[in-house]
């Protein structure tokens, strides 16, 4: 069984955050202004990105950093993808910050080869002027480390990650006869507990298991079958069936890949997730529901609780399909 280790990375060095960012968003970002905060415990509570050239920039700013407003915050930090333009709109948004009251931590802008941190070139100067040479990705640490974890390499581009999640899969034969509620619900559950195995999807569940999510409560079920121990290879299991998915059947994957990839603070993935659901069923109200919900500015951890909540009223169906 493959292992997954569940306790936090160590970052030591703004060089560490800036592997980290694209395994956070599931791509290498370009022209971008991404958002870090920070909760009391000192961990990653949320990640946020926008372009780096924007309209309104005050606006826009106020927008972006009042959606932490509401949550337990205790520092921000600020990243900048940008040859130079669009350094205006970064440092609204460290004004920002601080008339919210929150710290900020840092604030890094990245070119194609180098990085700089604001705070200590306005601090100490001790860094070039030029900046510090990015790091080497694929053979650092952390990205060793994020793929032992269960994460996928990011992609080269937003673009290429979307191109991913697009793919639609051949059509599935037409079933006989639909499987009873239990039967449906056990199945769900050998199919994930085969996936945190042995990473396998056998092709003769493909489309049991694809008709089983067109039924509401186990697709609702389907959510509440992982653990956060679990989170990050469950992903891995919803965007794999993705991948696989006719037409017609890809809406409620779809639906499942972002809730699972927005609990894990992969926002962006769980975006272009909801693209391709909607693209699928314009109407699907799961869709509808959870693209409000990310742009209310839930945090993860909300959905950690909708889990749990949902795990409850769907009680009697999971001791029914044990």
């Amino acid at each position: 069984m493959t292992s997954h280790d569940s306790s936090p990375l160590t970052l030591d060095s703004p060089q560490d955050l800036l592997l980290t960012i694209p395994f956070l968003l599931g791509f290498h970002p370009q022209d971008s202004l991404v958002v870090l905060s920070i909760n009391p415990e000192r961990r990653l509570a949320r990640v946020m990105r926008a372009e780096i050239i924007v309209p309104n920039e005050r606006d826009s700013a106020r927008e972006l950093i009042g959606a932490l407003s509401w949550q337990n915050i205790e520092g921000v930090m600020l990243v900048a993808y940008t040859s130079g333009d669009g350094l205006s709109f970064l440092e609204m948004c460290e004004n920002e910050i601080k008339s919210a009251g929150f710290s900020l931590i840092e604030s890094i802008v990245v070119n194609e080869t180098h990085w700089i941190s604001r705070l200590c070139e306005s601090e100490c100067g001790s860094c070039p002027h030029e900046g510090n040479p990015l790091p080497a990705f694929e053979s650092s640490r952390i990205a060793v480390e994020h793929v032992i974890r269960g994460h996928v390499m990011p992609c080269v581009s937003e673009h290429d990650l979307a191109a991913t999640l697009a793919q639609v899969g051949a059509p599935i034969p037409v079933a006989d006869d639909i499987l009873p509620l239990p039967e449906a619900a056990a199945l769900l559950r050998r199919v994930w507990e085969r996936w945190q195995a042995s990473r396998t999807l056998l092709p003769v569940e493909m489309g049991p298991t694809l008709r089983a999510l067109e039924n509401l409560a186990l697709r609702d079920y389907a959510i509440t079958m992982h653990s956060s121990e679990e989170l990050l290879s469950t992903v891995e299991l919803w965007r794999t069936l993705l991948a696989q998915a006719p037409l017609r059947y890809r809406a409620p994957v779809a639906c499942l890949l972002a809730a699972t990839s927005y609990e894990a603070g992969e926002g962006g993935l769980a975006r272009l997730a909801l693209d391709e659901a909607t693209k699928d069923d314009p109407e699907y109200s799961l869709a509808r529901l959870l693209m409000r919900a990310m742009e209310a500015g839930w945090p993860p951890e909300a959905f950690t609780r909708m889990r749990h909540e949902l795990a409850e009223k769907l009680g009697a169906l999971v001791y029914e399909a044990a």
